[in-house]
């Protein structure tokens, strides 16, 4: 069965934002995500695929200003609710491929950040080269992916993945977009054995609450592990690429 491009219907839609609220009782894990990305954090972050602002209250804390994006009603109405009313906050309804891209790059943003939101997008290279087009030069794009084609299961397909990436395939659509690559890492070697049992063996199309908590309390443990010894594959991969000098 094909995945489902939840995407394109997100107008309709409150799955995502269901999804995301789930994900709100991983705060250790959240956390362990904004510290894998913190490093490569500019000033002024474009963010694309907000969801409900899991990331984006960690980015506010750390930047001068989040301009973010976000499709889904369901999601946007949490977002604007919570922090709607930020001095150091903007955010619009939009798809990538529908941003107005004048106003975007009237923010001079410096860092273009994407956390779990590519593999939802058809056309992932072209989603790439927009959002490097909207940052200033010399700014960064910082991804966040699902990893290993091999783990692509019953979960990805449910929540309409089209992919999971290798370094190699991610590396090729950076350096498709004129991107310098600075750094690809995998996270979360022990999420990402949980994920091929339920690919491969349960058939899982969902997490519980039970899971995540569960998980959630190793997380600690598991940031310091790998902190130590980076693993060799990982649920997730981070990439972080940086735009060339505008000619």
């Amino acid at each position: 069965m094909p995945p489902v491009d939840r995407r394109e219907r997100q107008l309709n839609d409150d799955f995502v934002a269901a999804d995301l609220e789930q994900m709100r009782l991983a705060v250790n894990y959240n956390r362990w995500l904004f510290s894998f990305v913190r490093p490569h954090l500019g000033r002024r972050i474009f963010e694309v695929g907000a969801g409900i602002g899991n990331m984006t209250l960690q980015f506010l804390d750390v930047a001068d200003f989040v301009f973010a994006i976000e499709p889904n009603p369901a999601c946007l109405r949490v977002i604007l609710d919570t922090i709607g009313g930020r001095a150091n906050f903007d955010c619009r309804p939009w798809r990538l491929e529908d941003c107005d891209w004048a106003e975007v790059r009237r923010y001079r943003l410096d860092t273009a950040v994407c956390i779990n939101v590519l593999e939802h997008l058809a056309d992932d290279a072209a989603a790439v080269q927009a959002m490097a087009g909207g940052i200033e030069a010399q700014g960064r794009i910082v991804l966040l992916v699902p990893a290993v084609p091999l783990a692509y299961g019953s979960i990805d397909r449910a929540v309409g993945h089209f992919r999971r990436y290798s370094k190699a395939a991610l590396r090729r659509i950076l350096q498709a977009a004129d991107l310098q690559v600075e750094k690809l890492a995998y996270m979360n070697f022990v999420g990402l054995l949980g994920w091929m049992y339920n690919a491969h063996v349960s058939g899982k199309v969902q997490q519980s609450n039970r899971q995540i908590q569960l998980f959630d309390r190793l997380v600690p443990w598991l940031a310091r592990a790998e902190a130590i010894l980076p693993p060799p594959v990982g649920m997730s991969l981070l990439a972080v690429a940086r735009k060339g000098v505008s000619p």
